[in-house]
C-alpha cells in the first residue's frame, strides 16, 4: 500500500511538469495558501491537520526535518508542525523533527490531541524497532517535549502504524496495515499507566481470506461518537471474497473485543458495477446512525466513489453509491469525509490524470439523489495539488487541508477554501 502512495506521488510530480500554473479558479470559490513547503527543516509532503481551541493548526510531513531518513523525494524523517494565525496571514514553525534511530519517521496519519493540549501521533517505520512508533509531544513553556509511549517490537505487535484515535477515557486506538498474528494488520490500544507508562494491547489481528479484511489503513471511529468506548468502526485496504476491501464492526463483550465485516465491497471491473473498492479512509457517522465513507478504487471509472451504509433493520447493513468519481473536474482517489450537523459531506481528492478537487455532497431534501459540487479544482501549481487526509471545517464554513505536492516549492501546502 505505501509503495502504492509512492508511485501515485511520483506520477503526479511528472504530470505536473507538464502544466502551467494558473491562478483563477473557473468555479469561482476562493482558495488561499496558508503555507508552503520548503523541504529542508521546514519539512515536505503534509498530510493531515488539526485545530486547537485556540485555532491554531498543527499537523506532519511525511518527510523534511534535519534527520536522512534514506527516502530519495526529500531528505528527513518528518516534523510536527505549529500555524498561527496574525492578522490574516499565518506563522509556520517546527515543533518536533524526527529521528529514525531514536522515535522512528515518516508519519502519514493525523495527530490527535487530549483535553491537556498534549499531541499524539505514530510514525510508519525506523525507531528502535525499525517497525515505528507511538508518539506524544506536550506543551512545556513555549517549546514541546516529546515521549514515545509505545513502539511494536515483534512483527505480532504490528507494522505500519496508520493513525490513532483518542477515545473519551484518554485511550488510543489505532490500525496498523501489517503485522499481527497473521501479518494481515491489528487494531490495537494503547492503555496509560501510573508514572507515565502506557501499555499496549493488540485488539484483534485481522486474518485475510474470504471472511475478514486485511491491512486497514485509516484509525477506526466509535460510535455514537463520544458517548461510547465498546463499540468501533473502520475499513481495511483488502479481504473479503472479493479481495476488494471490508467495513467492520468491533465490540467489547465482557471484557473481550470482537470482530465483525459489516460489508464486503464487490471489486468487479470498471464499467459494470458501481460498487467501491479497496477503502483508504475511515467512515463517519450522521444523526441517525448511517455510515459514510470512500473507496479509493471502483465506481465506473474505477477511481473511487463515495458510499453509504444504513442499518437495515435485521442487524444488518445495506449499500448505496453517492458519487463515482470521474476523474475529471472532480478528481478522483478521495480520501476522508467529514460531515456538517445538515448532513453535508465534504472531502477532497488527489486526482489521478488531474490534479484533485475539494467537494461537497449534499442529501436530497425530498428524495432522490444527492448533490454533487466542485468547490474547488486543484491546478497543480502554486496552489497545490494531490489533496490529501480529511478536511477541517470552521464555524464559518471555510474548509481547511493540505496537499501531497505543488506549492513555491512543490512539496505541499496548507491552505483554506471559501465557499
Amino acid at each position: 500500500m505505501r509503495l502504492r502512495r509512492l508511485c501515485g506521488l511520483l506520477f503526479s510530480l511528472a504530470v505536473l511538469c507538464f502544466w502551467s500554473i494558473l491562478a483563477e479558479n473557473a468555479l469561482g470559490a476562493t482558495e488561499k495558501v496558508l503555507h508552503s513547503f520548503a523541504g529542508g527543516s521546514d519539512g515536505a509532503y503534509p498530510d493531515g491537520i488539526l485545530f486547537d481551541a485556540s485555532g491554531n493548526i498543527f499537523g506532519v510531513t511525511n518527510t523534511g526535518g534535519n534527520d536522512e531518513c534514506g527516502t530519495q523525494l526529500s531528505a528527513g524523517c518528518g516534523v510536527v508542525f505549529e500555524m498561527t494565525p496574525n492578522q490574516g496571514s499565518w506563522s509556520e514553525s517546527v515543533i518536533h523533527v524526527f529521528d529514525q534511530s531514536t522515535d522512528g519517521g515518516n508519519p502519514y496519519a493525523l495527530l490527535v490531541m487530549d483535553a491537556s493540549g498534549n499531541l499524539s501521533g505514530c510514525n510508519l517505520y525506523y525507531g528502535p524497532h525499525g517497525t515505528g512508533s507511538v508518539f506524544q509531544l506536550a506543551p512545556s513553556g513555549g517549546s514541546w517535549s516529546e515521549t514515545i509511549l509505545g513502539t511494536f517490537p515483534t512483527v505480532n505487535d504490528g507494522l505500519s502504524c496508520d493513525g490513532l484515535v483518542l477515545d473519551p477515557a484518554g485511550h488510543l486506538f489505532g490500525v496498523t496495515a501489517a503485522g499481527g498474528k497473521n501479518n494481515e494488520g491489528l487494531v490495537f490500544q494503547f492503555i496509560p499507566k501510573t508514572g507515565g507508562k502506557w501499555k499496549e494491547a493488540v485488539r484483534y489481528s485481522f486474518m485475510g481470506g474470504n471472511n475478514d479484511g486485511t491491512a486497514p489503513e485509516a484509525p477506526p471511529i466509535f460510535y455514537p461518537p463520544s458517548k461510547k468506548r465498546d463499540v468501533i468502526y473502520g475499513t481495511t485496504f483488502e479481504g473479503g471474497p472479493h479481495l476488494a476491501g471490508t467495513v467492520f464492526e468491533m465490540q467489547k463483550i465482557k471484557g473481550k473485543w470482537t470482530e465483525t465485516p459489516i460489508y464486503f465491497f464487490q471489486g468487479l471491473p470498471f464499467g459494470t458495477s458501481t460498487d467501491g473498492t479497496n477503502p483508504t479512509a475511515s467512515v463517519v457517522f450522521d444523526h441517525a446512525g448511517n455510515l459514510y465513507g470512500t473507496t479509493d478504487y471502483g465506481g465506473a471509472a474505477g477511481v473511487g466513489a463515495v458510499y453509504e451504509l444504513s442499518p437495515n433493520g435485521q442487524g444488518g447493513w445495506t449499500e448505496s453509491v453517492l458519487y463515482e468519481f470521474t476523474d475529471g473536474a472532480d478528481g478522483g482517489h478521495p480520501s476522508a469525509l467529514i460531515i456538517d450537523d445538515a448532513g453535508n459531506l465534504y472531502g477532497v481528492t488527489s486526482g489521478h490524470n488531474t490534479f484533485g478537487s475539494v467537494y461537497e455532497l449534499s442529501p436530497p431534501t425530498g428524495g432522490g439523489a444527492w448533490t454533487f459540487t466542485v468547490l474547488y479544482d486543484f491546478k497543480g501549481g502554486a496552489d497545490g495539488g494531490g489533496g490529501g487526509g480529511a478536511l477541517l471545517r470552521d464555524a464559518s464554513g471555510n474548509l481547511y487541508g493540505t496537499t501531497t505536492y505543488g506549492g513555491a516549492h512543490n512539496l505541499g501546502v496548507v491552505y483554506e477554501v471559501t465557499p
